[in-house]
């Protein structure tokens, strides 16, 4: 399926394009050095991962032995939170920025991703490409705003989803996710995305794909040795299924499809499809927002400008980071309280985009939009 913000208008405008080397993580931060957040061991990621993994096991395990669907209605949550916490410690691993340990990053980085069923490769490569080419038109692809024009040759099923995509009620930012970034980007290595070293990515997703097999079975085994009379029992197998891993999937693929839309959507945020305009911006300090959250103080990863302007501060180090820009750049830092309101204005403001001017618009300006 061919995504949202990659039609074939845009093949067009950016066939022949130079688009600058961006081999650095941290290209178009300004040079500015963030270095006194970095990790500086292992051991405590490690203990953070283990407890967290722990965690949503016992959870998968409790779910398992209850004899009562509630149970196990009442676990999707707490799945699910684990599930997003354990994503983004892997997250931090495909940075190298969880521990000062690279092997520790690659191991963990692959359990953690197991819950969300991601290829921590796949993810690697992908997120890196957004890192580089952060709102550069034709290069990242993370919620890539369509132009007017795009968006009318679109045929009537892909307008509809995209307006489903960027409904003012937040409902469809998860769908979105699922649809145009990890179905075609986070399982299998394809072709048509003329990736490095496909053969080391199909290894790693094998090694994914192993995992959700041994997962399933050891499940299998350990109800049949608790109770072999639900071994064999398909509705009992329907209901852990879809309770302790179908809906706990769909709920971390809709916090990170909010994460993802919200660090990089706002009118103030500017997109760019000329790349040498691009490459004299620092687009790493204001290419993405940071929202403030006055009841949820951990909400760390929301402080996105700072992990853009330098990817190996850990997401737990974020906030004092963050904080740090923003008494320096004041002004050029995205950062806002976050309300109910703000979330209405972004996503009701934030539909399409206009390159030339550099301004969003929203459905209703354009005259005659179906």
């Amino acid at each position: 399926m061919m995504l949202s913000g990659e039609s074939s208008t845009t093949a067009g405008a950016v066939a022949g394009a130079r688009f600058p080397d961006r081999s650095a993580d941290n290209s178009n931060s300004g040079g500015i050095d963030l270095g006194a957040w970095h990790e500086s061991s292992w051991r405590q990621p490690v203990a953070r991962f283990a407890i967290t993994f722990g965690f949503w096991a016992a959870a998968l395990v409790a779910g398992l032995w209850a004899d009562h669907g509630w149970v196990r209605l009442a676990l999707v949550v707490p799945l699910t939170l684990a599930s997003g916490q354990l994503f983004t410690l892997g997250h931090d691993s495909g940075h190298g920025s969880l521990a000062t340990s690279p092997a520790v990053n690659a191991i963990v980085g692959r359990l953690a991703f197991l819950p969300s069923a991601h290829v921590f490769g796949l993810w690697r490569v992908h997120h890196n490409i957004h890192h580089r080419y952060t709102n550069l038109r034709g290069r990242d692809f993370v919620w890539r705003p369509l132009t007017l024009a795009e968006y009318q040759v679109l045929p009537d099923w892909r307008r509809s989803l995209h307006r489903l995509y960027r409904n003012r009620t937040g409902a469809g930012l998860g769908l979105h996710y699922a649809i145009e970034l990890w179905a075609p980007r986070m399982l299998w290595p394809r072709a048509d995305h003329e990736l490095a070293q496909r053969g080391r990515l199909k290894l790693d997703a094998l090694l994914l794909y192993g995992l959700l097999v041994s997962v399933a079975l050891s499940s299998w085994a350990f109800v049949a040795r608790i109770d072999p009379t639900r071994a064999d029992d398909l509705q009992f197998w329907a209901s852990a299924g879809v309770l302790l891993f179908v809906l706990p999937l769909v709920g971390v693929h809709w916090l990170i499809g909010f994460v993802i839309y919200f660090n990089h959507t706002h009118p103030d945020i500017v997109w760019y499809d000329d790349p040498d305009e691009w490459a004299r911006h620092a687009v790493q300090l204001e290419g993405s927002a940071a929202q403030r959250f006055a009841r949820l103080p951990n909400a760390r990863i929301m402080n996105h400008t700072a992990h853009h302007v330098d990817p190996r501060v850990p997401l737990r180090r974020l906030k004092s980071a963050q904080q740090f820009l923003v008494e320096i750049f004041d002004e050029q830092v995205v950062s806002y309280p976050w309300s109910r309101d703000e979330f209405d204005r972004v996503l009701s403001s934030c539909k399409l985009y206009d390159y030339e001017t550099q301004t969003w618009l929203g459905y209703p300006a354009v005259t005659g939009m179906p």
